[in-house]
């Protein structure tokens, strides 16, 4: 069975088709991400799941029952933007209501501020609350009831890099326990990080692909002399090697690290060294272009 299973969706405002007969099965266990420009339709999409607003064709099933049938809120959940948050209410306030909506145990508050980590502003009001600290508050309320399914609309938003990290981590770890993942974001080296399956939404039609045809390697290096270090890596040949916010990049493609490793270490000291991903970037570009 399917965990979401949309088909022939379409969405318009007045004349204008944001969704186009779009399709899409997400399976039980999966981390997928949904990507594309402001006003390309994520949220629109993410809200017709929801049953927040209405489609205008197409069927929509979560956790095998119809997205209209308000049971599947026993262990699916949406977390939205902040617009749902009242500034009078403490973050606890709002916890304990979705405690009692949902007729979840008063534990469930304990384990989800834990899980976040926001003990130390739960009980202030919102209203005090910086951007991240609503993002993290978001997350918790979308938590408490153990969801098989979990929606998050760009959850990596308004967070510092330490949170950014938690929250990937959390979601990873989330996801091996058996919850589903669907999220937006325009964090592509996040995306990177956390799944190979992406849904890029572009004039109102879905274009779903394993990025994991695009991802490569980059090695970061803070050297002692980067201008020396770069000059021979460059040529080495059959690299890329770039400079980035201090850092000498290099993409090993056919080469491989450990000669790359040695000829740094013959010309210079290598004062730190990390590895991303990335290729939905790569992609994001084919596809809309670097404006």
């Amino acid at each position: 069975m399917s965990v979401l299973s949309v088909k022939d969706l379409s969405k318009s405002y007045g004349k204008h088709k944001v969704l186009d007969n779009v399709s899409l099965e997400i399976r039980p266990g999966e981390l997928v991400a949904l990507v594309g420009p402001n006003g390309s339709g994520k949220t629109t999409f993410l809200n017709c799941i929801a049953n927040v607003i209405n489609i205008d064709s197409g069927t929509v099933e979560i956790l095998g029952k119809p997205h209209t049938d308000v049971s599947i809120f026993h262990k699916y959940s949406y977390m939205i933007d902040n617009t749902v948050l009242y500034g009078y209410l403490t973050g606890l306030d709002h916890l304990k209501f979705v405690c009692e909506t949902r007729k979840l145990s008063k534990d469930a508050v304990r384990k989800a501020v834990e899980t976040i980590g926001i003990k130390n502003f739960i009980t202030k009001k919102v209203k005090e609350y910086s951007l991240g600290m609503k993002q993290q508050l978001l997350l918790a309320m979308a938590i408490l009831n153990e969801p098989d399914f979990l929606v998050l609309d760009e959850p990596f938003n308004g967070l510092d890099p330490t949170t950014i990290i938690k929250v990937r981590k959390l979601l990873m770890e989330l996801r091996e326990q058996g919850t589903t993942v669907f999220l937006s974001s325009h964090n592509l080296a996040e995306v990177d990080q956390m799944t190979s399956h992406i849904v890029f939404v572009k004039d109102g039609k879905f274009i779903v692909e394993d990025i994991s045809k695009y991802q490569e390697d980059v090695y970061f290096f803070k050297v002692k002399n980067p201008d020396s270090t770069i000059g021979h890596l460059q040529a080495m040949g059959q690299l890329t090697v770039y400079r980035e916010n201090g850092e000498i990049a290099v993409k090993t493609e056919g080469v491989g690290l450990n000669p790359v490793l040695e000829r740094i270490q013959q010309m210079d000291e290598i004062e730190s060294m990390r590895k991303e991903i990335v290729g939905a970037e790569k992609r994001y570009v084919s596809l809309y272009g670097e404006t």
